[in-house]
Parts: structure tokens; sequence; C-alpha cells
């Protein structure tokens, strides 16, 4: 189709990673409330692309669910 997939997951990250920045002070905060031994936190990032392929940020999870309870999700 002649779309350059490189391109669109590197605006993707770009989108991922300008969230990050801008709640790092409340991510380092909340790192270190925590034991030392938990060091990493998994998010879930739900991006829409437009016609466009310009990636929009739905919404970020914090400790997403990995079940699934629909056929559908599976």
């Amino acid at each position: 189709m002649g779309i350059n997939s490189e391109a669109v997951f590197k605006s993707i990250r770009e989108v991922i990673i300008k969230s990050l920045i801008s709640v790092e002070s409340e991510i380092t905060f909340q790192m270190l409330g925590r034991n030392q031994g938990e060091c990493f936190n998994i998010l879930g990032y739900d991006v829409m692309l437009d016609s466009k392929l310009k990636p929009w940020l739905l919404e970020v999870n914090v400790e997403p669910s990995f079940a699934s309870s629909s056929l559908y999700d599976k």
C-alpha cells in the first residue's frame, strides 16, 4: 500500500516518549516510595491513527489487564 511503517512506528514512539516526559516527576516520585525490588511498571497505550497516519493518544493504562473477558479479545 506504499505505507512507510517505520515512520508510523517512529511517530507512535514519539507520542509515547512525550507522554512519559509529561509525567516524569510523578513516576520518579512513585518509584522512590515503592519496594526497592520493584523497578518497572507495565503501561498499556491506546493509540489511534487518523487518515494521514498521524497518531493520537487515547489513553494510558497503568498495570493493564492481560486477561481476556470475551472471544473478540482473544
